[in-house]
This record gives structure tokens, sequence and C-alpha cells, in this order.
């Protein structure tokens, strides 16, 4: 083998990943050659220098984000594996498809109708008695806030906690985080035990004009069987 052969071989070398006869040739050329036994020593240094960094902790919420993106991604298959999912797929779309064709026109007639409303109700204000104010009235609500489905709660009797929960359309949480004030949990075990108890727990969604949206809402547990949902 010549020098560059060998050098391209160093890495494995070193941990061992090359067979006998290989190993072999290897040694007898760095014991006669000088510049590939200093690559040799460089890779060794290097080597050493990257153990000598100390490791960074991982942040406490990145076990829970992982969880998160394998259940999103076991959600996904589940709902799109096989033929039926194929054709839901297909008909999602076929659907997008036929939205992003649709969204030029969209402009034009949603400023096209709102002129004849517009036009409609000068028109209409000159009949009286047509427009009544009616006193019992009651709002229809556009919005809705995040309400709980399911929980099944993992915390201390004596637990109570406040915390901001993002949802998203589907009803799953997908982050948290503690509120000003609230403080936060200084113990891993009850962190683990609180996003475990997230992890398990299902939303419906919030609503705007009658389609799920996602946001955060504020919930506060307390014990092993109360929980309050706050927009």
């Amino acid at each position: 083998m010549d020098c560059q052969q060998i050098r391209l071989m160093l890495s494995a070398f070193q941990d061992g990943h090359v067979v006998e006869s290989e190993r072999r040739e290897v040694a007898a050329h760095l014991a006669r050659c000088g510049a590939c036994s200093q690559r040799l020593g460089q890779l060794e240094m290097a080597r050493r220098t990257l153990r000598a960094i100390p490791s960074r902790p991982a942040p406490a919420h990145l076990s829970y984000s992982l969880r998160a993106m394998a259940s999103r991604e076991a959600a996904h298959r589940r709902r799109y594996g096989g033929f039926r999912g194929w054709l839901r797929g297909f008909g999602e779309r076929s659907a997008r498809f036929a939205n992003d064709l649709m969204r030029p026109l969209a402009l034009p007639a949603a400023g096209g109708l709102a002129s004849a409303v517009f036009l409609f109700s000068m028109v209409m204000t000159n009949f009286q008695g047509i427009v009544r104010q009616v006193h019992n009235d009651v709002p229809i609500s556009i919005a809705t806030e995040p309400t709980v489905r399911s929980i099944l709660v993992d915390l201390a009797d004596d637990a109570e906690l406040t915390l901001d929960v993002f949802v998203d359309e589907q009803g799953r949480v997908i982050d948290y985080s503690f509120p000003e004030g609230y403080g936060s949990l200084n113990s891993s075990q009850m962190r683990r035990r609180l996003e475990n108890t997230l992890l398990l727990t299902e939303f419906n969604p919030a609503t705007n004009f009658g389609q799920p949206v996602s946001g955060w809402v504020r919930v506060k547990f307390r014990g092993r069987s109360e929980i309050d949902v706050k927009g």
C-alpha cells in the first residue's frame, strides 16, 4: 500500500475495524514511514482533545420533544397506512391542489362579495322597519378554547402545578412552559411525571369559526384527580 491508502485507513486502524492482514500491513508501513506515523499521532491527539471536552447536558424538554415527535410520526403512519390510508392521503392532496387552484380567484371573489354586501346594506337602510335590534339576541361563539377530552394524572397527591400548554389542531400536546411567577419543577422525577401526564392527556382543540386551530392554554393540576383549564 502507498501512503495515500494508508492514511485513508488510519481512522479504521485506530478503531480496530480492519482485518488482521490489513492491520499488519498498516503497522509495517507506519514503522518505516515517518509522515504516516506523524499523521497517526495527530489523529490520536485530536481524539484525546475531543474526549477531554466536557459534555453538555441535554435540555430538560428534549426527551419530551422526541417522544412527541415519535407519537406524531406513529399517528401519521397509522392514519395513512394501507390502501385506505393511501386513498385518504390522495383525497387530502387533491383537496389541497384544488384549494391552491382557487386561491387566485378567492381575493377577487371576496372583493366582489364585500362590494355587493356594502351596496345592498346602503340600499336597505332606506327601508324602515326591516332592520330591527333584537334585545334578547345571543351572540354566536366564533372562537372556543381547548378543553380536556381525557387525562391520566400521574402526579403526587399534594402537587399543584400551573403551566401553559401548546395544543395542536388534533388536540395533541406539543410543548409546555411555566408562566412567569408560577415557578418551575426542580425535581427531575416530578418533571418526568408531569411530561408523562401531558403525553397521555388529550384535548379538544381550540376552534376558530368552527375550524380546529392550534394555540396555548393555561392548565392547573391539583393532586391526582383535578385539572382546571383556562384560556
